[in-house]
């Protein structure tokens, strides 16, 4: 370690991977990360020796020593990730542990995946510090108008497209000819998740179904390309932009997701790409958060990339200025051979001064990941109905039988670092004893050390039968439709209420 010409010798600079890792794990400046769950950045501990997860249940039934969640959550519980963050930050005995856990002189430096104006406020009375780009900031950029033209300023281009308005379907196909996006067309609103906001139109009839949601707002309408959908997170610092893996989206499966087009995992596998296809999907990330950075943004962020198979162009796709569903992947350490991404994202947000050899990281990085294989299916609640849990599967380690259709508990693991081999699987549980589920609900995520998807999209047979026998780990009670609507109702107004003070 050592102090640069014009650095306070209170403020040492960081010039090598070795002084960066014993800083992270000795460094007693606490982060807490508080969401809903701890999953996307679980495995984090193990590098950043004050990291703490802070969520609405307890995953781990107390056996996580870094983890905390309060025993008050009420029976009509927050919903909805930027509600649950603002409960959590607001509840007394998550402050009480915030405090226990912050030496004395230093401030709570806080993580959150979702957040609001709302949020901000809450940190600043209590005297925390929120480690992430500021929510203004977040929301200009989360714009898929803004993505688009940022991209195009960094020469990080989208599939060919128009950013406009239109007046109707004899409008949209007249700009559309124009501008050569061919008859079969993808539009998006600026804002919304994906999934639901994005509609496929190749017809009147396909316009007419959805006029009333693309017709006067802003809109990006796009040539249908067949793709690759391909996601990289990355974490943009003052000494440049360190990516994390190439991962290919799990997307639309009805099997996982209650939405069209609905994300529900990612995955890893060697031949995903080539060597040349995931450089220039790597250098067309870092290009285009080279220009974010001249916004001022700083920290994680996930860029999804489209690869056109069929004239192998690489295209961007959407930004998400935040945590996202690919950190699960971003942040495994395969045999302790690599900082986990978001580590880089501490290091930006810590009050030290470095240097990062980005070749060298981009270089162990691939050595430790590029032969891994590794997927991570969010499910969800299949049922049309909503019921109370009364049996649900621990958080920990499980063995899969050869055909995928059982999943024997094998062990309470605090994180899945360690699976070996394809007859492993981690489930990280989200939805417990006592919870509500409804359709659509993320009961939690598995991960397994094989491929979930064909080449073709499908997903496999192993996965096919792997889905139902994790939710075969699940019993339930039906809850009546009279109490379902009560409980939404008392749940709506008491958001109202907190958004008013």
């Amino acid at each position: 370690m050592t102090t640069a010409p014009g650095s306070s010798p209170s403020r040492p600079r960081l010039t090598s991977l070795a002084e960066i890792t014993e800083h992270l794990r000795n460094d007693p400046q606490p982060f807490f990360y508080v969401s809903r769950s701890a999953t996307n950045l679980l495995g984090v501990d193990r590098w950043v020796g004050g990291f703490r997860y802070i969520s609405l249940r307890d995953a781990w039934d107390g056996a996580h020593p870094r983890a905390f969640a309060p025993t008050n959550v009420p029976d009509i519980e927050p919903r909805g990730n930027v509600n649950i963050a603002n409960w959590l930050l607001s509840n007394e005995q998550v402050q009480r542990y915030i405090a226990e856990q912050t030496p004395a002189g230093l401030r709570p430096k806080i993580v959150m995946a979702m957040f609001d104006e709302r949020s901000e406020r809450i940190c600043r009375e209590l005297g925390y510090e929120i480690a992430m780009p500021e929510v203004a900031l977040r929301s200009r950029l989360d714009s898929k108008i803004s993505t688009t033209q940022l991209g195009n300023d960094a020469g990080a281009f989208s599939v060919p497209n128009i950013l406009t308005t239109i007046t109707g379907w004899d409008d949209l196909r007249a700009q559309a000819r124009a501008a050569g996006l061919g008859e079969h067309l993808v539009i998006q609103l600026p804002y919304g998740d994906s999934g639901r906001t994005t509609y496929f139109v190749s017809s009147s009839a396909d316009y007419e179904r959805v006029a009333a949601d693309i017709t006067g707002p802003d809109i990006k309408v796009m040539r249908r390309i067949a793709h690759l959908p391909l996601a990289v997170e990355a974490v943009i610092t003052a000494a440049g932009t360190v990516t994390g893996p190439v991962l290919r989206e799990i997307t639309g499966h009805p099997e996982l997701t209650a939405y069209r087009g609905g994300w529900a995992g990612s995955e890893l596998y060697p031949s995903l790409l080539g060597d040349d296809a995931r450089t220039r999907t790597l250098d067309l990330v870092e290009r285009f958060c080279n220009r974010l950075a001249a916004e001022g943004y700083r920290g994680i962020l996930e860029v999804s990339v489209l690869l056109d198979t069929d004239t192998d162009e690489v295209y961007l796709g959407e930004l998400n200025p935040r945590i996202s569903g690919s950190s699960p992947h971003s942040n495994l350490t395969p045999h302790d051979t690599t900082l986990p991404l978001f580590a880089y994202h501490v290091l930006e947000f810590s009050d030290v001064d470095f240097d990062l050899d980005l070749a060298q990281i981009r270089a162990e990085r691939a050595a430790a990941l590029d032969a891994e294989t590794w997927s991570t299916l969010v499910i969800q609640y299949p049922g049309p109905d909503v019921d109370r849990v009364v049996e649900a599967p621990r958080t920990g380690r499980y063995r899969v039988s050869q055909d995928g259709a059982r999943l024997d508990f094998v062990a309470a693991d605090l994180d899945w670092q360690g699976l070996q081999s394809p007859d492993e699987a981690f489930w990280m549980r989200a939805v417990g004893v006592g919870d509500y589920r409804g359709r659509g609900l993320d009961m939690g995520m598995l991960i397994t050390r094989t491929r979930a998807q064909e080449q073709h999209y499908a997903l496999t047979d192993h996965t096919k039968r792997l889905i139902p026998a994790l939710q075969g780990l699940y019993r339930g009670t039906r809850v009546p439709a009279a109490r379902v609507y009560w409980r939404a109702g008392i749940r709506k107004l008491r958001e109202i209420t907190q958004r008013s003070r």
